[in-house]
């Protein structure tokens, strides 16, 4: 299977506002990713974003300086694209343990969450750079709710900086994080054994059953043939 992914760096969708120190100076930039080259599957699968990953922010201050990054809502964005890269159908669910009535059936459900947003200033390294890690556990649902596996996908971004107060090299570190564990789901997932044995046959789960037929009215029984009529008894003479 091609599995050769493009992800330009220039169209990633991302939207985040950053408040810096006490200026309350924010920053968001948002732009439309084209698909990726990578092939699709004919499977139908589920998504659940719960609240927390929905509104996910990361706050922290450093060298006086406070970071405000709302990740949650460019993640959805990014997951939803990749994911319709992916598979012919996505279809978001309220509870991923309670997909087993949905038809056509789901081949799997998948639930995001964030293990860890992290990152170094130029001061923290040898170097004039930000270096951003974004970690995602990514839980895996089969068609019926029960809990199949889980794994932990990491990407890395790092942009060159001048000053602690510069905020566009951070957006573009995280960024790229975002980009580069976006290529490792893409690749990586339905290499997974127990994704593998989930993705079986996945055609036919897109495929709605035949209309079940009446089954067939029963033939009337046969009447039963008249009796044979029995000659007189004779007569001795």
């Amino acid at each position: 299977m091609n599995k050769r992914i493009v992800l330009p760096l220039c169209a990633l969708p991302i939207a985040f506002a950053m408040l810096a120190g006490c200026t309350g100076t924010k920053l968001s930039a948002q732009s439309t990713l084209p698909p990726p080259l990578i092939e699709q599957l004919p499977a139908r699968v589920g998504i659940y974003y719960s609240k927390e990953f929905r509104e996910y922010v990361h706050k922290e201050t450093r060298s006086n300086i406070d970071y405000e990054i709302t990740l949650g809502p460019a993640h959805v964005q990014n997951l939803d694209w990749l994911l319709k890269a992916m598979f012919a159908e996505v279809v978001p669910v309220e509870d991923p343990t309670r997909v087993s009535d949905i038809r056509p059936p789901l081949v799997m459900v998948l639930e995001p969450r964030f293990q860890e947003y992290s990152f170094l200033t130029p001061k923290d390294v040898a170097g004039e750079a930000f270096i951003v890690t974004i970690r995602y556990l990514l839980t895996v649902y089969d068609g019926d709710g029960g809990r199949v596996d889980a794994f932990t996908f990491t990407g890395y971004g790092r942009e060159k900086a001048r000053t602690l107060a510069s905020k566009t090299p951070l957006q573009i570190a995280t960024q790229r994080a975002m980009r580069d564990a976006g290529a490792k789901v893409a690749v990586e997932l339905t290499d997974q054994e127990s994704v593998r044995l989930l993705l079986r046959n996945p055609r036919e789960l897109l495929t709605p059953p035949p209309p079940t037929a009446a089954p067939d009215e029963p033939a009337p029984a046969a009447e039963p043939p008249p009796a044979a009529e029995l000659p007189p008894p004779s007569t001795g003479g």
